[in-house]
């Protein structure tokens, strides 16, 4: 559904569930379709690296996946066009930002997209200059603090949709926390 109607959205299941899984799914599926037209780019924490590689291999072997990892990366920016999924980190986003920007992906996904829950970091600043035809994000928590957490995943996803800070919280983030207001709760 989101893919289709070009919606960003949040897979926001407890950890073990399958976002993963679901995930490397959708775009075999979409490889198998012809519709996966450019290489998808999937950033996470390093820990998650090897877990990402070795699910794409056991689930959806007919995906090409590049790691943009570690001290040879540099070399592989210039093969990315022959594979159909790039995995990279968080912290590697600003370091390798100018080879990146110079792109359009058809996926930006984000796996534990909390990392950009502060919408004034580098980090969440450079991901949303990244071109991409679609974009998603995977969390366990989506909202760890504050519901300003929320708006600034979704000005990654969808810039706009939530309108600006100052309005969403506003609007919602202080009559929900501060007043308890279920009115803008529900809405």
């Amino acid at each position: 559904f989101l893919y289709e109607f070009k919606f960003g959205g949040i897979l926001a299941d407890d950890m073990g569930l399958g976002k993963t899984i679901q995930t490397l799914a959708h775009l075999s599926k979409l490889k198998e379709d012809g519709k996966l037209t450019s290489p998808s780019l999937i950033v996470m924490p390093t820990s998650l690296i090897a877990n990402w590689k070795n699910e794409a291999k056991k689930f959806t072997p007919n995906l090409k996946v590049l790691s943009l990892h570690g001290a040879n990366r540099a070399e592989e920016f210039s093969k990315i066009d022959e594979y159909d999924v790039l995995l990279t980190t968080y912290p590697l986003i600003v370091r390798d930002e100018e080879n990146l920007k110079a792109r359009k992906f058809f996926y930006v996904i984000l796996d534990e997209a909390q990392k950009i829950k502060n919408h004034k970091t580098k980090m969440a600043i450079t991901l949303k200059t990244f071109k991409s035809e679609h974009r998603l994000a995977l969390s366990g928590t989506p909202i760890e603090n504050h519901l300003g957490e929320l708006w600034s995943i979704f000005s990654f996803l969808m810039p706009g949709f939530l309108n600006t800070m100052s309005f969403f919280k506003n609007f919602y983030q202080t009559p929900i926390e501060k007043e308890r207001s279920f009115e803008r709760q529900a809405l």
